[in-house]
């Protein structure tokens, strides 16, 4: 009896210091997990398809952690709460965003986090939260399809400036346009080819005359000055009695080529006034007139 309770005295104490040991090494191993990993959580808006657990959590296009949780938001179905664990040296700041990126062409999504000046703070969990938060931004996939009719608009309201632009009457224009450039910039060429040639006769001119002195340039001033003296009076004259006289001249020069054209046009259309006169009948053969 003694035996039997000596054995069974061992075996409780094997089986405590066991099941020490089990609590034990639970303990160790989440304290090392709480040491190396660190738990964010994240609400997507809309579909996170391609996403599942275990799905890779990559930080700046390296994997850092896994997705451990993925659920429907009870407060909004529209939401979708995403849980992930991530290595806890990953640099996740105040101002870090993830987003979901696709994988190749296989359709597997993988959230991709990104951001952080390398002044702002670790994110941390605020008051009320279990872990921190990583605030979200669409994917460029969704960001696409989202924008995709306004992008539509637009490619048809500039497809619709083109063909105006391409019309007939535009291509005329365009045409005559780039006719009128090809003549500008022959007469370009042209008139440069004359400034040219100019600027060597100043060039010239500059050479050969440099030698003369400033009381030759005010003796040509005075010159000058003394000759619009003398017009000045006659100009004045002509100003008040001869230009009214040469516009009138000009008037009757007007009246007269009027007269000219107009005798002209009827000369054409009927040559046989000039000998006949206006009431010229047209001659017959076999008869009078």
């Amino acid at each position: 009896m003694e035996t039997r309770a000596h054995h069974l005295l061992i075996g409780s104490f094997a089986i405590g210091i066991t099941l020490l040991t089990i609590l034990f090494l639970f303990w160790i191993g989440r304290f090392e997990f709480d040491q190396q990993f660190q738990i964010y959580d994240l609400k997507f808006e809309g579909s996170v398809s391609g996403l599942s657990k275990a799905g890779d959590v990559l930080y700046n296009g390296i994997k850092v952690g896994e997705v451990i949780k993925i659920e429907i938001d009870e407060d909004n179905p529209n939401n979708v709460l995403v849980r992930i664990q991530v290595g806890r040296t990953t640099p996740v700041k105040e101002d870090s965003y993830a987003r979901l990126e696709t994988l190749g062409l296989t359709g597997v999504a993988a959230i991709q986090i990104a951001g952080g000046g390398p002044k702002s703070n670790p994110l941390v969990a605020e008051e009320g939260q279990r872990y921190p938060v990583i605030q979200t931004k669409s994917s460029i996939i969704s960001e696409l399809f989202t924008s995709a009719p306004q992008v539509v608009d637009k490619a048809n309201v500039v497809l619709a400036r083109v063909a105006t632009f391409l019309s007939t009457d535009n291509e005329r224009k365009f045409s005559e346009t780039m006719v009128h450039l090809e003549k500008l910039t022959a007469n370009i060429a042209k008139a440069s080819d004359k400034f040219d040639s100019i600027a060597t006769n100043l060039d010239k001119i500059v050479a050969g005359d440099a030698k003369m002195t400033l009381a030759d340039i005010r003796g040509v001033a005075g010159d000058i000055r003394m000759i619009m003296n003398e017009a000045r009076g006659p100009l004045r004259d002509f100003a008040r009695q001869g230009l009214p006289e040469l516009l009138l001249a000009i008037g009757d020069a007007r009246q007269m080529i009027a007269s000219i054209d107009r005798a002209a046009q009827r000369l054409e259309s009927s040559p046989s006034s000039l000998i006949f006169g206006d009431k010229a009948v047209e001659y017959k053969s076999g008869g009078g007139r």
